[in-house]
Protein backbone atom coordinates (compact mmCIF):
# COMPACT_ATOMS: atom_id res chain seq x y z
CA UNK A 1 0.00 0.00 0.00
CA UNK A 2 1.26 3.74 -0.47
CA UNK A 3 1.91 6.30 1.77
CA UNK A 4 -0.62 7.74 4.16
CA UNK A 5 -2.45 10.39 2.21
CA UNK A 6 -5.20 10.64 4.78
CA UNK A 7 -2.88 13.13 6.31
CA UNK A 8 -3.72 15.58 3.50
CA UNK A 9 -7.36 14.56 2.33
CA UNK A 10 -8.62 14.50 5.71
CA UNK A 11 -7.54 17.92 6.43
CA UNK A 12 -10.16 19.40 8.37
CA UNK A 13 -10.40 22.72 6.79
CA UNK A 14 -13.10 24.76 5.17
CA UNK A 15 -13.40 27.91 2.60
CA UNK A 16 -14.28 30.13 4.94
CA UNK A 17 -12.57 29.89 8.80
CA UNK A 18 -14.69 28.28 11.69
CA UNK A 19 -15.62 30.47 13.62
CA UNK A 20 -14.99 28.20 16.45
CA UNK A 21 -11.21 27.70 17.01
CA UNK A 22 -8.96 24.51 17.86
CA UNK A 23 -11.25 21.72 17.22
CA UNK A 24 -10.47 18.09 17.09
CA UNK A 25 -10.59 17.07 13.29
CA UNK A 26 -13.38 14.50 14.18
CA UNK A 27 -15.39 17.24 16.30
CA UNK A 28 -15.52 19.43 12.71
CA UNK A 29 -16.48 16.34 10.72
CA UNK A 30 -19.57 15.97 13.58
CA UNK A 31 -20.09 19.15 12.92
CA UNK A 32 -20.55 18.93 9.17
CA UNK A 33 -23.27 16.23 10.27
CA UNK A 34 -25.11 18.89 12.71
CA UNK A 35 -25.22 20.99 9.59
CA UNK A 36 -26.03 18.77 7.50
CA UNK A 37 -29.25 16.94 9.50
CA UNK A 38 -30.42 20.32 10.55
CA UNK A 39 -30.52 21.81 7.51
CA UNK A 40 -34.18 22.47 5.46
CA UNK A 41 -33.07 20.75 2.57
CA UNK A 42 -32.17 17.65 4.54
CA UNK A 43 -35.73 17.50 5.92
CA UNK A 44 -37.60 18.34 2.99
CA UNK A 45 -36.04 14.85 2.01
CA UNK A 46 -39.12 13.20 4.08
CA UNK A 47 -41.51 14.30 1.53
CA UNK A 48 -39.94 13.06 -1.72
CA UNK A 49 -39.87 9.75 -3.08
CA UNK A 50 -37.41 7.24 -3.23
CA UNK A 51 -39.40 5.04 -6.06
CA UNK A 52 -43.00 5.98 -4.83
CA UNK A 53 -44.15 9.31 -5.08
CA UNK A 54 -46.74 10.91 -2.82
CA UNK A 55 -46.81 8.15 -0.50
CA UNK A 56 -49.16 7.60 2.20
CA UNK A 57 -48.04 3.98 3.98
CA UNK A 58 -45.27 5.36 6.14
CA UNK A 59 -43.43 1.91 6.14
CA UNK A 60 -42.37 2.90 2.35
CA UNK A 61 -38.92 5.11 2.25
CA UNK A 62 -38.90 8.46 1.44
CA UNK A 63 -35.38 10.09 0.16
CA UNK A 64 -34.97 10.55 4.13
CA UNK A 65 -35.17 7.24 5.51
CA UNK A 66 -33.13 6.07 2.68
CA UNK A 67 -30.71 8.44 3.37
CA UNK A 68 -30.30 7.62 6.85
CA UNK A 69 -30.12 4.05 5.44
CA UNK A 70 -27.30 4.81 3.13
CA UNK A 71 -25.48 6.26 5.94
CA UNK A 72 -25.92 3.47 8.13
CA UNK A 73 -24.25 1.04 5.35
CA UNK A 74 -21.29 3.78 4.62
CA UNK A 75 -20.23 4.00 8.63
CA UNK A 76 -20.15 -0.03 9.15
CA UNK A 77 -18.44 -0.17 5.66
CA UNK A 78 -16.17 2.61 5.97
CA UNK A 79 -15.72 1.13 9.59
CA UNK A 80 -14.24 -1.87 8.90
CA UNK A 81 -11.94 -0.62 6.13
CA UNK A 82 -10.33 1.66 8.02
CA UNK A 83 -10.11 -0.98 11.50
CA UNK A 84 -8.43 -2.83 8.68
CA UNK A 85 -5.86 0.05 7.50
CA UNK A 86 -5.26 0.76 11.18
CA UNK A 87 -4.34 -2.34 12.16
CA UNK A 88 -1.83 -2.84 8.97
CA UNK A 89 -0.16 0.45 9.75
CA UNK A 90 -1.42 2.46 7.01
CA UNK A 91 -3.92 5.29 8.90
CA UNK A 92 -3.89 6.39 12.46
CA UNK A 93 -6.16 5.64 15.22
CA UNK A 94 -7.33 9.02 15.11
CA UNK A 95 -8.49 8.28 11.06
CA UNK A 96 -9.93 5.48 11.85
CA UNK A 97 -12.44 7.24 13.50
CA UNK A 98 -12.66 10.42 11.52
CA UNK A 99 -12.79 8.02 7.81
CA UNK A 100 -16.21 6.61 8.56
CA UNK A 101 -17.62 10.17 10.42
CA UNK A 102 -17.01 11.93 6.56
CA UNK A 103 -18.53 8.98 4.54
CA UNK A 104 -21.54 8.92 6.92
CA UNK A 105 -21.71 12.62 6.00
CA UNK A 106 -21.85 12.37 2.40
CA UNK A 107 -23.91 9.46 2.52
CA UNK A 108 -26.56 11.59 4.44
CA UNK A 109 -26.34 14.40 1.36
CA UNK A 110 -25.83 11.93 -1.49
CA UNK A 111 -29.56 12.42 -2.65
CA UNK A 112 -30.10 16.34 -0.87
CA UNK A 113 -30.21 17.73 -4.36
CA UNK A 114 -32.99 15.57 -5.82
CA UNK A 115 -36.08 17.48 -7.30
CA UNK A 116 -39.25 16.09 -6.87
CA UNK A 117 -40.37 12.93 -8.36
CA UNK A 118 -37.08 11.51 -8.18
CA UNK A 119 -35.34 10.67 -11.90
CA UNK A 120 -38.62 11.89 -13.94
CA UNK A 121 -38.27 15.50 -12.32
CA UNK A 122 -34.92 15.34 -13.69
CA UNK A 123 -35.98 14.67 -17.15
CA UNK A 124 -38.70 17.59 -16.60
CA UNK A 125 -35.68 19.99 -16.02
CA UNK A 126 -33.69 18.68 -18.63
CA UNK A 127 -36.70 18.76 -21.54
CA UNK A 128 -37.74 21.91 -20.24
CA UNK A 129 -34.22 23.06 -20.61
CA UNK A 130 -33.49 22.17 -24.50
CA UNK A 131 -37.29 23.22 -25.42
CA UNK A 132 -36.93 27.05 -23.85
CA UNK A 133 -33.59 28.36 -22.97
CA UNK A 134 -32.75 29.71 -26.30
CA UNK A 135 -36.26 31.25 -27.57
CA UNK A 136 -36.35 32.72 -23.87
CA UNK A 137 -32.98 34.19 -23.93
CA UNK A 138 -33.86 35.88 -26.82
CA UNK A 139 -36.65 37.18 -25.18
CA UNK A 140 -34.38 38.67 -22.25
CA UNK A 141 -31.93 40.18 -24.92
CA UNK A 142 -29.25 37.35 -24.24
CA UNK A 143 -26.66 36.37 -26.21
CA UNK A 144 -27.12 32.87 -25.82
CA UNK A 145 -24.44 30.94 -27.79
CA UNK A 146 -22.07 33.33 -25.89
CA UNK A 147 -22.68 30.91 -22.65
CA UNK A 148 -21.03 28.51 -24.05
CA UNK A 149 -20.59 25.21 -21.51
CA UNK A 150 -22.35 27.17 -19.04
CA UNK A 151 -25.86 26.35 -20.35
CA UNK A 152 -24.98 22.77 -19.75
CA UNK A 153 -25.57 22.96 -16.44
CA UNK A 154 -29.06 22.59 -17.67
CA UNK A 155 -29.18 20.29 -20.15
CA UNK A 156 -27.15 17.84 -18.11
CA UNK A 157 -29.11 18.51 -15.03
CA UNK A 158 -28.60 16.42 -12.10
CA UNK A 159 -29.52 15.72 -8.53
CA UNK A 160 -25.68 15.18 -8.07
CA UNK A 161 -24.45 18.17 -8.97
CA UNK A 162 -27.57 20.30 -7.61
CA UNK A 163 -26.72 18.30 -4.08
CA UNK A 164 -23.24 20.01 -4.19
CA UNK A 165 -24.52 23.53 -5.32
CA UNK A 166 -27.08 23.45 -2.27
CA UNK A 167 -24.87 22.64 0.70
CA UNK A 168 -21.78 24.87 -1.31
CA UNK A 169 -24.05 27.64 -2.12
CA UNK A 170 -28.05 27.96 -0.99
CA UNK A 171 -27.96 27.83 2.30
CA UNK A 172 -26.72 31.18 2.55
CA UNK A 173 -28.34 32.00 5.94
CA UNK A 174 -25.02 33.73 6.98
CA UNK A 175 -22.77 34.36 3.89
CA UNK A 176 -22.01 33.07 0.91
CA UNK A 177 -20.26 30.01 1.85
CA UNK A 178 -23.71 27.99 2.20
CA UNK A 179 -23.03 25.46 5.26
CA UNK A 180 -19.61 26.20 4.32
CA UNK A 181 -18.62 21.81 4.91
CA UNK A 182 -15.37 20.52 5.87
CA UNK A 183 -13.22 20.31 2.53
CA UNK A 184 -13.46 16.29 2.82
CA UNK A 185 -17.33 16.28 3.67
CA UNK A 186 -17.68 18.16 0.90
CA UNK A 187 -15.53 15.90 -1.67
CA UNK A 188 -16.80 13.16 -0.71
CA UNK A 189 -19.93 13.87 -1.77
CA UNK A 190 -18.88 14.84 -5.54
CA UNK A 191 -19.84 11.37 -6.98
CA UNK A 192 -18.31 12.23 -10.59
CA UNK A 193 -15.12 13.91 -11.40
CA UNK A 194 -16.14 16.53 -13.79
CA UNK A 195 -18.51 18.96 -14.28
CA UNK A 196 -21.47 19.88 -16.96
CA UNK A 197 -20.41 20.36 -20.07
CA UNK A 198 -17.13 19.06 -20.09
CA UNK A 199 -15.97 15.78 -21.92
CA UNK A 200 -17.52 12.25 -20.66
CA UNK A 201 -14.90 9.39 -21.99
CA UNK A 202 -16.44 6.30 -22.95
CA UNK A 203 -16.13 3.91 -20.40
CA UNK A 204 -14.93 6.19 -17.51
CA UNK A 205 -17.53 5.56 -15.16
CA UNK A 206 -16.23 8.28 -12.44
CA UNK A 207 -17.25 10.58 -15.27
CA UNK A 208 -20.31 9.10 -17.16
CA UNK A 209 -22.43 12.02 -15.46
CA UNK A 210 -21.61 15.42 -13.85
CA UNK A 211 -20.41 15.70 -10.58
CA UNK A 212 -20.66 19.40 -10.56
CA UNK A 213 -22.09 22.23 -12.68
CA UNK A 214 -20.03 25.08 -14.16
CA UNK A 215 -21.28 27.06 -11.07
CA UNK A 216 -19.32 25.13 -8.83
CA UNK A 217 -16.24 24.81 -10.57
CA UNK A 218 -14.99 27.61 -9.00
CA UNK A 219 -15.93 25.62 -5.20
CA UNK A 220 -14.68 22.09 -6.55
CA UNK A 221 -11.33 23.81 -7.77
CA UNK A 222 -10.66 25.60 -4.71
CA UNK A 223 -11.38 22.95 -2.59
CA UNK A 224 -8.87 20.76 -4.49
CA UNK A 225 -5.98 23.08 -4.15
CA UNK A 226 -6.16 23.24 -0.62
CA UNK A 227 -5.64 19.19 0.01
CA UNK A 228 -3.59 19.01 -3.43
CA UNK A 229 -5.80 16.80 -5.39
CA UNK A 230 -6.84 16.82 -8.69
CA UNK A 231 -10.38 17.86 -9.70
CA UNK A 232 -10.31 15.13 -12.43
CA UNK A 233 -9.96 12.13 -9.98
CA UNK A 234 -12.61 11.22 -7.44
CA UNK A 235 -12.05 11.39 -3.92
CA UNK A 236 -10.99 7.98 -2.57
CA UNK A 237 -13.83 7.58 0.31
CA UNK A 238 -16.44 8.95 -2.26
CA UNK A 239 -16.11 4.91 -3.68
CA UNK A 240 -17.68 3.85 -0.31
CA UNK A 241 -20.37 6.31 -0.27
CA UNK A 242 -21.33 5.09 -3.50
CA UNK A 243 -21.04 1.59 -2.77
CA UNK A 244 -23.35 1.84 0.66
CA UNK A 245 -26.18 3.66 -1.64
CA UNK A 246 -25.58 0.84 -4.09
CA UNK A 247 -25.99 -1.92 -1.43
CA UNK A 248 -29.31 -0.28 -0.13
CA UNK A 249 -31.03 1.13 -2.71
CA UNK A 250 -31.33 -2.64 -4.85
CA UNK A 251 -32.46 -3.87 -1.28
CA UNK A 252 -34.86 -1.57 -0.18
CA UNK A 253 -36.29 -1.21 -3.50
CA UNK A 254 -37.62 -4.43 -3.38
CA UNK A 255 -39.13 -4.20 0.27
CA UNK A 256 -40.94 -1.23 -0.88
CA UNK A 257 -41.94 -3.49 -3.64
CA UNK A 258 -43.74 -6.12 -1.75
CA UNK A 259 -44.84 -3.23 1.21
CA UNK A 260 -46.80 -2.06 -1.42
CA UNK A 261 -48.09 -5.35 -3.28
CA UNK A 262 -47.02 -5.06 -6.33
CA UNK A 263 -44.35 -8.19 -5.69
CA UNK A 264 -44.62 -11.00 -2.97
CA UNK A 265 -41.26 -12.04 -1.58
CA UNK A 266 -41.31 -15.37 -3.12
CA UNK A 267 -42.29 -14.10 -6.77
CA UNK A 268 -39.24 -11.84 -5.82
CA UNK A 269 -36.83 -15.08 -5.24
CA UNK A 270 -38.50 -17.16 -8.57
CA UNK A 271 -37.73 -14.13 -10.83
CA UNK A 272 -34.37 -13.49 -9.21
CA UNK A 273 -33.21 -16.80 -9.67
CA UNK A 274 -34.05 -16.76 -13.54
CA UNK A 275 -32.33 -14.06 -14.03
CA UNK A 276 -29.43 -15.83 -12.20
CA UNK A 277 -29.79 -18.23 -14.83
CA UNK A 278 -29.66 -16.49 -17.78
CA UNK A 279 -27.23 -13.79 -16.89
CA UNK A 280 -24.60 -16.47 -14.86
CA UNK A 281 -25.76 -20.01 -16.43
CA UNK A 282 -22.47 -21.67 -14.99
CA UNK A 283 -22.15 -20.11 -11.33
CA UNK A 284 -24.52 -20.75 -7.92
CA UNK A 285 -26.27 -18.25 -6.77
CA UNK A 286 -23.71 -17.25 -4.01
CA UNK A 287 -26.46 -16.49 -1.01
CA UNK A 288 -28.28 -19.40 0.37
CA UNK A 289 -31.20 -16.87 1.44
CA UNK A 290 -31.88 -16.16 -2.29
CA UNK A 291 -31.65 -19.66 -3.56
CA UNK A 292 -34.58 -20.64 -1.54
CA UNK A 293 -38.21 -20.64 -2.46
CA UNK A 294 -39.78 -19.12 0.35
CA UNK A 295 -39.31 -17.02 3.04
CA UNK A 296 -40.95 -16.20 6.61
CA UNK A 297 -39.64 -12.55 6.69
CA UNK A 298 -37.57 -11.09 4.07
CA UNK A 299 -36.22 -8.03 5.95
CA UNK A 300 -34.63 -11.11 8.32
CA UNK A 301 -33.73 -13.68 6.65
CA UNK A 302 -32.60 -11.86 2.82
CA UNK A 303 -31.80 -8.13 3.25
CA UNK A 304 -29.40 -8.58 6.35
CA UNK A 305 -27.78 -11.61 4.84
CA UNK A 306 -26.82 -9.84 2.07
CA UNK A 307 -26.19 -6.58 3.32
CA UNK A 308 -23.58 -7.90 5.69
CA UNK A 309 -22.00 -10.14 2.27
CA UNK A 310 -22.09 -7.21 0.61
CA UNK A 311 -20.13 -5.08 3.11
CA UNK A 312 -17.94 -7.28 3.77
CA UNK A 313 -17.13 -8.30 -0.15
CA UNK A 314 -16.81 -4.29 -0.61
CA UNK A 315 -14.36 -4.03 2.47
CA UNK A 316 -12.23 -6.58 1.15
CA UNK A 317 -12.09 -5.35 -2.64
CA UNK A 318 -11.08 -1.67 -0.77
CA UNK A 319 -8.13 -3.05 0.54
CA UNK A 320 -7.14 -5.43 -2.09
CA UNK A 321 -7.21 -2.36 -4.33
CA UNK A 322 -5.91 0.44 -2.15
CA UNK A 323 -4.13 1.98 -4.62
CA UNK A 324 -5.91 2.36 -7.20
CA UNK A 325 -8.91 3.59 -5.23
CA UNK A 326 -6.26 6.45 -3.67
CA UNK A 327 -5.31 7.41 -7.12
CA UNK A 328 -9.03 7.98 -7.67
CA UNK A 329 -9.13 6.74 -11.40
CA UNK A 330 -10.58 3.61 -11.00
CA UNK A 331 -14.46 2.27 -11.81
CA UNK A 332 -16.68 1.63 -9.00
CA UNK A 333 -15.78 -0.43 -6.09
CA UNK A 334 -18.65 -3.13 -6.10
CA UNK A 335 -18.88 -4.55 -9.91
CA UNK A 336 -19.93 -7.05 -11.95
CA UNK A 337 -16.26 -8.87 -11.42
CA UNK A 338 -18.03 -9.94 -7.72
CA UNK A 339 -19.73 -12.66 -7.24
CA UNK A 340 -22.21 -9.75 -4.87
CA UNK A 341 -21.46 -7.23 -7.13
CA UNK A 342 -23.35 -10.09 -9.78
CA UNK A 343 -26.22 -10.73 -6.99
CA UNK A 344 -26.55 -6.67 -6.84
CA UNK A 345 -26.93 -6.71 -10.60
CA UNK A 346 -29.31 -9.08 -10.76
CA UNK A 347 -31.11 -7.04 -8.00
CA UNK A 348 -31.11 -4.67 -10.23
CA UNK A 349 -32.63 -5.88 -13.31
CA UNK A 350 -35.80 -7.23 -11.45
CA UNK A 351 -35.76 -3.89 -9.94
CA UNK A 352 -36.24 -2.53 -13.63
CA UNK A 353 -38.62 -5.01 -14.77
CA UNK A 354 -41.38 -4.87 -11.94
CA UNK A 355 -40.80 -1.93 -9.09
CA UNK A 356 -39.22 1.02 -11.49
CA UNK A 357 -42.32 -0.09 -14.09
CA UNK A 358 -44.66 -0.97 -12.55
CA UNK A 359 -48.56 0.70 -13.03
CA UNK A 360 -48.55 2.72 -9.95
CA UNK A 361 -45.12 3.80 -10.18
CA UNK A 362 -45.07 5.01 -13.58
CA UNK A 363 -48.64 7.04 -13.23
CA UNK A 364 -47.49 8.76 -10.56
CA UNK A 365 -44.44 9.80 -12.73
CA UNK A 366 -45.80 10.74 -15.77
CA UNK A 367 -48.45 12.94 -13.26
CA UNK A 368 -45.15 14.49 -12.13
CA UNK A 369 -43.54 14.68 -14.91
CA UNK A 370 -46.62 17.10 -16.00
CA UNK A 371 -46.54 19.24 -12.64
CA UNK A 372 -42.81 20.24 -13.12
CA UNK A 373 -43.00 20.53 -17.05
CA UNK A 374 -46.04 23.28 -16.05
CA UNK A 375 -44.09 24.85 -12.96
CA UNK A 376 -41.41 25.51 -15.22
CA UNK A 377 -42.47 26.73 -18.78
CA UNK A 378 -46.07 27.97 -17.71
CA UNK A 379 -44.90 29.85 -14.19
CA UNK A 380 -41.32 30.44 -12.74
CA UNK A 381 -40.11 30.25 -16.17
CA UNK A 382 -41.41 33.37 -17.04
CA UNK A 383 -39.07 35.09 -14.74
CA UNK A 384 -36.46 34.13 -17.57
CA UNK A 385 -38.20 36.29 -20.66
CA UNK A 386 -37.89 39.50 -18.97
CA UNK A 387 -34.58 41.34 -19.56
CA UNK A 388 -31.51 41.80 -16.68
CA UNK A 389 -33.11 45.33 -15.53
CA UNK A 390 -36.42 44.06 -14.53
CA UNK A 391 -34.99 41.56 -12.49
CA UNK A 392 -32.88 43.80 -11.00
CA UNK A 393 -36.24 46.19 -10.63
CA UNK A 394 -37.64 42.74 -9.30
CA UNK A 395 -34.55 42.11 -6.78
CA UNK A 396 -34.71 45.50 -5.60
CA UNK A 397 -38.23 45.54 -4.37
CA UNK A 398 -39.70 47.72 -7.12
CA UNK A 399 -42.69 47.88 -8.58
CA UNK A 400 -41.33 46.87 -12.62
CA UNK A 401 -43.95 48.67 -14.80
CA UNK A 402 -45.97 46.09 -17.08
CA UNK A 403 -44.71 43.18 -15.03
CA UNK A 404 -47.59 42.34 -12.14
CA UNK A 405 -48.07 39.06 -12.60
CA UNK A 406 -44.08 38.56 -13.05
CA UNK A 407 -44.25 40.50 -9.48
CA UNK A 408 -46.48 37.76 -7.92
CA UNK A 409 -44.35 34.73 -9.04
CA UNK A 410 -41.06 36.52 -8.00
CA UNK A 411 -42.87 36.87 -4.62
CA UNK A 412 -42.82 33.20 -4.19
CA UNK A 413 -39.22 32.51 -4.56
CA UNK A 414 -37.32 32.13 -1.07
CA UNK A 415 -35.66 34.97 0.10
CA UNK A 416 -32.37 32.46 0.63
CA UNK A 417 -32.38 31.85 -2.63
CA UNK A 418 -32.56 35.30 -3.74
CA UNK A 419 -29.45 36.51 -1.43
CA UNK A 420 -28.13 32.96 -2.99
CA UNK A 421 -28.26 34.65 -6.43
CA UNK A 422 -26.94 37.73 -5.41
CA UNK A 423 -23.79 36.90 -3.96
CA UNK A 424 -22.97 34.69 -6.48
CA UNK A 425 -24.12 37.61 -9.06
CA UNK A 426 -21.22 39.30 -7.52
CA UNK A 427 -18.89 36.59 -7.76
CA UNK A 428 -19.13 36.51 -10.94
CA UNK A 429 -18.95 39.97 -12.25
CA UNK A 430 -16.57 40.28 -10.13
CA UNK A 431 -14.57 37.45 -11.87
CA UNK A 432 -12.59 39.89 -14.98
CA UNK A 433 -12.17 36.83 -17.15
CA UNK A 434 -15.65 35.51 -16.89
CA UNK A 435 -16.95 38.93 -17.74
CA UNK A 436 -15.29 39.04 -20.70
CA UNK A 437 -15.58 35.79 -21.76
CA UNK A 438 -19.37 35.57 -21.58
CA UNK A 439 -20.85 38.76 -20.87
CA UNK A 440 -22.18 40.84 -17.67
CA UNK A 441 -26.13 39.91 -18.80
CA UNK A 442 -25.96 36.89 -19.97
CA UNK A 443 -23.97 35.66 -16.64
CA UNK A 444 -26.80 37.46 -14.88
CA UNK A 445 -29.63 35.75 -16.82
CA UNK A 446 -27.59 32.49 -16.50
CA UNK A 447 -27.61 32.79 -12.61
CA UNK A 448 -30.83 33.49 -12.60
CA UNK A 449 -32.12 30.45 -14.76
CA UNK A 450 -30.14 28.55 -11.61
CA UNK A 451 -32.19 30.64 -9.68
CA UNK A 452 -35.57 29.34 -10.90
CA UNK A 453 -33.97 25.79 -11.21
CA UNK A 454 -33.27 26.04 -7.45
CA UNK A 455 -36.43 26.90 -6.60
CA UNK A 456 -38.54 24.09 -8.55
CA UNK A 457 -36.01 21.49 -7.55
CA UNK A 458 -36.16 22.12 -3.96
CA UNK A 459 -39.64 21.52 -3.83
CA UNK A 460 -41.39 18.60 -2.25
CA UNK A 461 -43.46 16.33 -3.87
CA UNK A 462 -45.95 17.65 -2.28
CA UNK A 463 -45.30 21.34 -2.26
CA UNK A 464 -44.79 21.16 -5.80
CA UNK A 465 -48.23 19.51 -6.87
CA UNK A 466 -50.08 22.20 -4.34
CA UNK A 467 -48.39 24.70 -6.18
CA UNK A 468 -48.90 23.59 -9.49
CA UNK A 469 -52.54 23.03 -8.74
CA UNK A 470 -52.75 27.04 -7.13
CA UNK A 471 -50.94 28.00 -10.35
CA UNK A 472 -53.84 26.21 -12.08
CA UNK A 473 -56.35 27.81 -10.41
CA UNK A 474 -57.37 24.03 -9.35
CA UNK A 475 -56.61 25.34 -5.64
CA UNK A 476 -57.08 28.31 -3.98
CA UNK A 477 -54.36 28.32 -1.34
CA UNK A 478 -51.72 25.59 0.15
CA UNK A 479 -53.55 25.37 3.69
CA UNK A 480 -56.17 22.96 2.72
Amino acid sequence: MSENIYEKILLPIRLRQSDIKDREALDEFLSDKSRIIYSSSFRRLQQKAQVFSLELNSSVRSRLTHSLEVADTGRILATKIARRLCKSGVITADQAAEIPAVVENACLMHDIGNPPFGHLGEAAIIKWAKENLEKDALSAGVDFERLGRLKEDFYQFDGNPQGIRIVSRLHCDKDEFGLNLSLPSLLCAVKYARAAGEEAPKGVDIKKKAGYFQSEIPVVEKACAKINRQRDCRYPLTYIMEAADDISYCLSDISDGIAKGIITAEQFLKEFQKIWRAKYPNEEIPLKSLAQEKVKNFSVEVCIDLSHKAVDAAAEEFISRYDEFCAGQTGSLITEKMPMGRVLEAIKEFSCRRIYRSEEAESIELSGFAVLSGLLQNYFGQLIKINADEFAGLVAGKRVKGRIYEQLLFNRLSKRLIDSYSYQLDEWLNNEKAVEKYGKENLEWWLRVHLIVDHISGMTDNFALSEYQILEGIKINNKN
